[in-house]
């Protein structure tokens, strides 16, 4: 089997507290934790480089 070539990362305030395939469902999860946070899904592909969506 392959091996994935990116992650998803969900951020809250600019700290790591997500990582995975499907983001969906944990970023609604995580911005209802954290209503007044600034909450942020970003990717990591294989070569680590992080695009990070605001």
């Amino acid at each position: 089997m392959e091996k994935e070539k990116f992650e998803y990362v969900i951020k809250v305030d600019g700290k790591e507290v997500w990582k995975g395939l499907n983001p969906t469902k944990a970023y609604d999860e995580i911005s209802a934790k954290y209503p007044k946070s600034r909450v942020a899904i970003a990717w990591r592909t294989k070569e680590k480089i992080l695009v990070c969506l605001i």
